[in-house]
């Protein structure tokens, strides 16, 4: 027995290695189990949700605030702010295109700042590496690398009402 020990570790191991998504696989589909979390409530359905809306996340340095007012057909207009105390920040305004749980974010209030975040339904997450252009957007000692807000508020009317900084309304148009 003490000899088929590692050939069983080695064929579990290799089954596990074998349900890495399928890169094939359409964004849509979705898991048995993921169909089940949505059924029971868990988690939203993002196929179901919109991103027009605000959202915030606090810590001690202060409230970072993201707004997209739109919706997933004509795009969005969105704005956002990174606090990193008193006087350090992120600030810009800019456009948003959702697909799925991929939102394609454009700053273009400044130097032209373009990348692709995720969203869940509940949280929007900004990737961990952004281009040289967002720098443009931020005090000394302050990035967006990795920045990620939660939804407070759903529909135009709430996401217009999120204020900045240097700007008095994140998402004033729509």
């Amino acid at each position: 027995m003490s000899r088929l020990w590692p050939l069983v570790l080695a064929l579990g191991l290799a089954a596990c290695a074998q349900e890495k998504a399928d890169p094939e696989k359409p964004a849509e589909e979705i898991s048995a189990l993921e169909q089940a979390a949505i059924d029971a409530g868990v988690i939203p359905d993002v196929r179901n949700v919109t991103l027009s809306g605000a959202f915030e996340r606090r810590s001690d340095l202060g409230t970072d605030r993201f707004c997209a007012v739109g919706n997933d057909e004509n795009g969005y207009q969105i704005g956002m702010i990174a606090v990193f105390g008193p006087g350090t920040q992120c600030e810009g305004l800019g456009e948003a295109e959702r697909d799925g749980e991929k939102v394609r974010i454009t700053l273009n209030s400044k130097e032209t700042c373009s990348f692709t975040a995720r969203f869940d339904g509940v949280e929007l997450e900004l990737p961990g590496e952004l281009p040289d252009g967002c720098a443009s957007y931020c005090s000394r000692r302050a990035g967006f690398e990795g920045v990620s807000f939660y939804m407070i508020g759903e529909g135009d009317a709430v996401a217009r009402s999120t204020s900045g900084r240097d700007f008095e309304n994140l998402c004033p148009g729509g």
